[in-house]
């Protein structure tokens, strides 16, 4: 069976790499500010792939931002397992355009990678998933799997109205397992399945002093800097080790299993590769142990200050500022609770404020962690076909990151399998600059998808 899927996809994968350049060409940035009309021209695009792969349906499900999602579906037969393909099609800003090789819009090749914003996170996703069914359909026929598609148009910006969706489809995207093409690999030419995902929410904290700026040779001294007083509130977040200090904050957390912790022993997640892969300057010292990589990445919570402003570089002067900014974010661990844990976090910061100064503390919308166990045959399955497909084991990894719609799909659907695959490498830098996809790895991922599309309708025939 591989050995026709792979001659297949030698035929067929110039054209869905040219299908893929031509959807990372789309600016679909979904946060506000951007130009939402390049996200309806993305969902558009994409809604013709599948109409042109001959895949029924094909509709926008459009949330209230009106940022669409793109369903389409393929049914065989109501006696065989429904799965349903989940990507997105949005995707984050360009950063620092300077910084850029090539233009983030205009996908280059380079080396065996795919340059361009959303060519790994997660447009290649889409292909992936578009290329492996209509493989499927070809060689399967009656006895492939019904596949319904879920391409969602605001991941990247929160997910926020896929709950809406799926609440008001719950029928229409009603399957037996889910695959998420949006996570990472180990490493390059390492298939991996990710078992768990970190939570995330941030507060937006404003500490103000006085009604306006003042000059500092005059009024300082008696009068508090913001700036300092909130860098004091920072500091009491963790101790000198990096270890959260907010009470009660560990209190919910699930360990890792027996199993887990013998697969991540088994990784290649040394320091000096961990150090590498992260561009981290030379002297920095990390902040856990070589064996704890893995851990204080996926199973321990990390709070990380993503802005941090009193006043301005560029027009810096003599003065005393009458407030200071931070956007805290907290990364969650299985068992935490956003809601939970955003509150204890509002708590301390409170309980910190320096000198009586006024502060205005907003809270963002918050996904929860995902774990899964792995005993579903499904699992087993996916397992070996991309062990098949990558001539190398799959590993079953954690992920550092989250995706909201792994716990929406579980609360709307309950306990089906929901297997998490990626098309990220250390390389990719997916959110940064440089963004790039190994062009290797994206065809095998699509023989591997194939490959487990083909043991679910050897149970058909």
């Amino acid at each position: 069976m591989k050995n026709n899927i792979e001659q297949a996809f030698e035929k067929l994968f110039p054209y869905y790499l040219d299908q893929l350049k031509e959807l990372v060409k789309i600016p679909s940035i979904s946060f506000d500010h951007f130009d939402v009309q390049e996200v309806l021209r993305s969902a558009e695009s994409v809604k013709e792939l599948f109409e042109k792969a001959g895949f029924s349906k094909a509709q926008f499900l459009m949330p209230p931002s009106g940022k669409p999602s793109v369903y389409a579906e393929l049914m065989v037969s109501p006696s065989h397992p429904t799965i349903l393909l989940y990507a997105h099609h949005d995707v984050q800003p360009e950063m620092r355009r300077e910084l850029w090789q090539s233009d983030p819009f205009l996908p280059e090749e380079r080396d065996g990678r795919l340059y361009g914003r959303g060519t790994a996170d997660d447009k290649a996703g889409i292909i992936v998933h578009l290329a492996a069914v209509s493989l499927a359909r070809e060689l399967w026929g009656k006895n492939a799997p019904n596949f319904k598609f879920l391409i969602e148009g605001e991941e990247e910006a929160g997910s926020s109205g896929l709950e809406v969706l799926l609440a008001e489809h719950k029928d229409l995207l009603k399957a037996d397992a889910v695959i998420v093409a949006d996570l990472n690999n180990i490493e390059k030419g390492t298939p991996c399945i990710t078992t768990s995902l970190r939570g995330m929410s941030a507060i937006e904290v404003t500490l103000s002093s006085t009604e306006t700026p003042l000059h500092s040779g005059s009024w300082s001294g008696p009068i508090p800097d913001p700036a300092q007083a909130l860098c004091r509130v920072i500091t009491s977040l963790t101790n000198e080790q990096g270890d959260i200090v907010i009470e009660g904050f560990y209190d919910d957390i699930i360990p890792p299993t027996a199993e887990e912790l013998d697969s991540y022993s088994k990784l290649p997640l040394g320091a000096s590769i961990f150090k590498k892969d992260s561009h981290l300057l030379e002297n920095v010292a990390l902040l856990v142990k070589e064996s704890e990589i893995p851990l204080a990445l996926w199973r321990r919570p990390s709070i990380v200050i993503t802005a941090l402003e009193s006043g301005n570089k560029k027009i810096a002067g003599n003065v005393l500022q009458n407030t200071a900014y931070a956007r805290i974010s907290i990364r969650l661990a299985p068992g935490m609770d956003a809601e939970r844990s955003t509150q204890k976090l509002i708590d301390h910061v409170q309980k910190n404020i320096p000198y009586g100064l006024h502060a205005t503390i907003e809270k963002e919308s918050g996904a929860d962690p995902f774990t899964t166990n792995t005993n579903h045959p499904y699992f087993q399955k996916m397992k070996e076909a991309m062990t098949e497909s990558f001539n190398k084991e799959a590993k079953f990894i954690g992920c550092g990151a989250s995706i909201p719609g792994a716990v929406l799909f579980r609360e709307t659907f309950g306990e089906i399998p929901i297997l998490l695959i990626g098309l990220e490498d250390p390389e990719s830098n997916p959110h940064s600059e440089n963004e790039s996809l190994d062009l290797a790895d994206f065809k095998k991922t699509m023989i591997a998808e194939t490959l487990f599309f083909g043991k679910l309708a050897s149970e058909n025939t």
